[in-house]
C-alpha cells in the first residue's frame, strides 16, 4: 500500500475535478466588463467556460499518461509525456477547489443556511467519489484510481469554506512546505519496521477499505499514490482562486503571471539543488543498492522521468529537492500547482474568445467525472481480452486513439444534446437532494 515509485507501467491517476454550477449555457456568455469592474447580470449567472477547458485538458493529460496518447520520439518516449506526467492530475486537484469555491458562493460566499447546504454537498460528494473509487481501485486495472481520496480531500476543504480566500491561501502556501517535511519524517517512522509501523498495521487491520481494494485511510492521508498531506495545498489553493473574481481580466492576467513565476522559482531552485550542488550526485550515489533491493533496475533518470508513486523515498532529505511528478516534494507542489494555475489562467483568458473551437475540451472538462470512469472501464475491458476476435477488437488494437476521440465525440455530442453528463447528474441530484434535507 505505501508507494516510494510508481514503476514505469504504473498509470497514475488524475482527479475529475467538481463540476461548477451549471446555469445557463456557455453561449449565453456576455464578454467581460472589464479588470475589477462589476459583471453584468447575465456574465454572473453564467458558467466559466475557461474553467471547463482548463479541465478538458487535463483529461487529454490523463490520457497521455495512462494510455500513450501522443506521438513517439527517437528514443522510443512519448513526446507529451514530459507535459502531462503529474501536471494533468495536479490541475484537476486545483479544478476541484475552484469548482468547490464555485458552487459555495464564488467571489460571494455563500452565508447561513445557503453555506450549510454547500457544505454538504461537498461532503455529500466526496462520501459518493470514495465508493466509485474504491469499486474502480477493486477492478485491479493498473490506474491509481484518486477518487476515494477526493473524499479525504472534499471533507478536509468544506472544513474551510467558511474562511477568506487570504487564509485559505497562506494554508496552503503553508501545508506546501510543511505537508511533504512531514510525510518525510513519519514515513521514515513507518518504514523498515521503525516505531510507527506496527500501529499504521493496526490501523490497516480493522480499515475496511484495505481489505477491499489494498488502500485505506493510512494511504489517503499519508503513503497512497496522492496522500493529502501533500495533495490539499493544491485542492486549498483552487478554493482561494474560485474566491476571486474570475472573469475579471486582470485576476486572470495575475494567475498567469504569478503560476508561472511560482513554478519558475521553485523548478529553478530544484535545478541548482540537483545540477548544481551536487544533489543528483549524491543521490545517485546511493540509489542502485535502493532500487535493486526493492524497485528493480531503473536507474535515477528514468525514475526522475517517469515519476514516483505519490512519495519520494526517506533514506536521503535531499529528495525532497526533486521536482519529478507524483514525488510530493515541495518543488513539485510550488512547481507543478504554479503552473497548473498559469494554465487555469491562460484557460481563462482564451476560452471564450476560441468559441465553438475549444467546444469538444469544454464539453469534456464538464463530462470529467463520466470521461474518468469511462476510460478505466475501456482499459479494464483492454485487461481482460474482452473484445479480442470481436467487431469491437480495435478498442485493444487501438487503445488511446479509440479513448482519445471516443471522449472528444461522446462528450461533444452529449453535452450539446443532453447537457450534465451521465453521472455528474446523479452525482449532483443525490448531493443536492440530501445536502437540503440535513437540518
Amino acid at each position: 500500500m505505501s508507494n516510494s515509485f510508481r514503476q514505469s507501467n504504473d498509470r497514475a491517476s488524475a482527479p475529475p475535478g467538481l463540476e461548477p454550477p451549471d446555469v445557463v449555457s456557455p453561449e449565453a456568455r456576455v464578454p467581460s466588463s472589464g479588470a475589477g469592474s462589476p459583471a453584468p447580470p447575465a456574465e454572473r449567472r453564467s458558467r466559466l467556460v475557461g474553467v471547463d477547458v482548463a479541465r478538458g485538458l487535463a483529461v487529454l493529460g490523463m490520457f497521455v499518461v495512462h494510455v500513450g496518447v501522443g506521438w513517439t520520439l527517437a528514443d522510443g518516449s512519448n513526446a507529451l509525456y514530459p507535459v502531462a506526467a503529474g501536471h494533468s492530475s495536479v490541475l484537476f486537484a486545483l479544478l476541484a477547489g475552484v469548482s468547490i469555491a464555485l458552487l459555495s458562493g464564488g467571489v460571494h460566499r455563500k452565508v447561513n443556511k445557503d453555506l450549510g447546504v454547500a457544505l454538504w454537498r461537498v461532503v455529500v460528494r466526496g462520501l459518493v467519489m470514495l465508493v466509485l473509487g474504491t469499486a474502480l481501485t477493486m477492478m485491479g486495472t493498473p490506474v491509481s484510481v484518486i477518487l476515494a481520496y477526493y473524499a479525504v480531500f472534499f471533507v478536509l476543504t468544506a472544513m474551510l469554506l467558511t474562511e477568506r480566500w487570504q487564509m485559505v491561501a497562506g494554508t496552503a502556501a503553508l501545508l506546501g512546505v510543511v505537508g511533504p517535511v512531514v510525510s518525510f519524517v513519519v514515513r521514515g517512522l513507518i518504514e523498515d519496521e521503525g516505531p510507527l509501523f506496527g500501529v499504521v498495521e493496526a490501523i490497516n487491520s480493522y480499515d475496511p477499505f484495505v481489505a477491499l481494494a489494498d488502500e485505506g485511510v493510512v494511504d489517503f492521508l499519508l503513503t497512497g499514490s496522492y496522500p493529502a498531506i501533500t495533495w490539499m495545498p493544491f485542492v486549498l489553493a483552487g478554493l482561494a482562486i474560485g474566491r476571486l473574481d474570475l472573469r475579471s481580466v486582470r485576476v486572470r492576467w495575475l494567475l498567469v503571471v504569478s503560476g508561472f513565476a511560482v513554478a519558475g522559482a521553485a523548478y529553478g531552485v530544484s535545478w541548482l539543488a540537483m545540477n548544481v550542488l551536487g544533489g543528483a550526485e549524491r543521490l545517485a550515489g546511493g540509489f542502485d543498492p535502493l532500487m535493486g533491493a526493492a524497485y528493480g533496475p531503473a536507474g535515477l533518470e528514468e525514475v526522475l522521468y517517469e515519476g514516483f508513486g505519490g512519495t519520494v523515498p526517506t533514506t536521503d532529505w535531499v529528495w525532497l529537492l526533486t521536482g519529478a511528478p507524483h514525488s510530493g516534494t515541495p518543488v513539485e507542489v510550488f512547481g507543478s500547482g504554479g503552473l497548473a494555475v498559469a494554465v487555469l489562467g491562460v484557460c481563462l483568458l482564451v476560452a471564450q474568445r476560441l468559441g465553438v473551437l475549444v467546444y469538444p475540451l469544454m464539453a469534456v472538462g464538464a463530462l470529467a467525472l463520466t470521461t474518468y470512469v469511462g476510460h478505466i472501464l475501456v482499459i479494464w475491458v483492454d485487461e481482460q481480452g474482452l473484445v479480442e476476435g470481436t467487431p469491437l477488437s480495435f478498442v485493444s488494437e487501438q487503445l488511446s486513439l479509440t479513448i482519445l476521440v471516443g471522449s472528444l465525440v461522446g462528450a461533444t455530442a452529449w453535452r450539446a444534446l443532453v447537457g450534465r453528463g451521465p453521472l455528474e447528474w446523479p452525482l449532483h441530484a443525490v448531493s443536492s437532494w440530501v445536502a437540503t434535507r440535513i437540518p
